[in-house]
């Protein structure tokens, strides 16, 4: 989920009581909180491959979680010592917890069990940009400037929060639908996928991209969530199975590219370099540049930096 979103969710939840509970500071532990996961950006100081392969890893895992609400609680007790670590440690779990939640729905996935297990985890429901969610938390702020009693502020918070838990719902049920309907439509045609996933798409859950590699291609379809239609949208070819690729998936870096990539698409060029992205990261209603590339030169088995 973006940082905006991230914010919102953070003051939505402080507002919708917990503020008037624990006083002033609470909606700032909420807003730092539920960003602080994000810190992880500054791998790609260091490597920018790492910008993706080590993104919500570390600092998204559970038992990071504990750790990061303490050194924040400790920070901000520093800043206010009249305020309880107790509370402040509350408050930064519950944040960072909310970020957690709201980066898992997206289909880039989180590592939770780091360092145990390498899983990443996604539910792939909501697009990584979603305007209904900055629309309904932005919607109590500016309700509150008519908004008379602190009573009423704190229930249009509260609305907001609970009309967010039914987006979500309704999200994950569209997932799992879309799911069903591409699996349908592939077993109607008499077809076998090796994998199938499905991604959100922008602007709401009523439309899922689905992904289904046959063979060496990977057949692309809008599923149309309200009308049960599967509208099939392309296809993909993938040198998955080519030797130089198996060479390179059998490296370090190609094991991780492996365990990180959804429905990768490789792409042997005849001047023997190898391309390889992922197609999760794609999109059928807002066309765009893949965002995530990744080249190896001829001849090599590490990528260009």
């Amino acid at each position: 989920m973006d940082n905006l979103a991230h914010t919102l969710i953070g003051v939505g939840v402080a507002r919708a009581g917990l503020s008037k509970r624990f006083g002033p500071g609470t909606t700032l532990t909420l807003a730092i909180a539920s960003n602080l996961p994000d810190v992880d950006v500054l791998w790609a100081i260091w490597d920018p491959m790492d910008r993706f392969l080590l993104r919500r890893t570390h600092t998204h895992a559970l038992v990071a979680l504990p750790v990061l609400a303490a050194v924040l609680a400790s920070a901000l007790r520093w800043r206010r010592p009249d305020r309880s670590w107790r509370v402040l440690f509350g408050l930064s779990a519950l944040g960072i917890a909310l970020h957690l939640l709201f980066d898992l729905v997206n289909s880039f996935g989180v590592v939770l069990l780091w360092p145990f297990a390498p899983t990443r985890f996604e539910l792939a429901s909501v697009f990584i940009i979603d305007p209904f969610i900055w629309g309904v938390m932005v919607a109590p702020m500016v309700a509150s400037r008519f908004l008379k009693t602190e009573g009423a502020k704190t229930r249009g918070y509260q609305v907001a929060v609970a009309l967010l838990g039914v987006y979500l719902a309704l999200c994950l049920g569209a997932h799992a639908r879309a799911l069903a309907m591409a699996r349908e439509d592939l077993a109607k045609r008499g077809l076998h996928a090796a994998a199938l996933e499905v991604f959100p798409e922008p602007l709401g859950p009523h439309r899922s991209r689905s992904v289904a590699r046959i063979g060496d291609t990977w057949h692309v379809a809008i599923c149309h969530v309200l009308t049960g239609k599967v509208e099939p949208r392309g296809e993909v070819h993938t040198d998955g199975a080519a030797p130089r690729v198996a060479e390179l998936r059998a490296t370090p870096m190609g094991r991780r590219l492996d365990r990180f990539m959804a429905a990768p698409v490789w792409t042997v060029h005849p001047d023997g370099r190898v391309e390889v992205t992922d197609l999760r990261f794609s999109s059928l209603i807002v066309p765009r540049k893949a965002t995530f590339v990744v080249t190896f030169p001829p001849g090599s088995s590490e990528p260009a930096r």
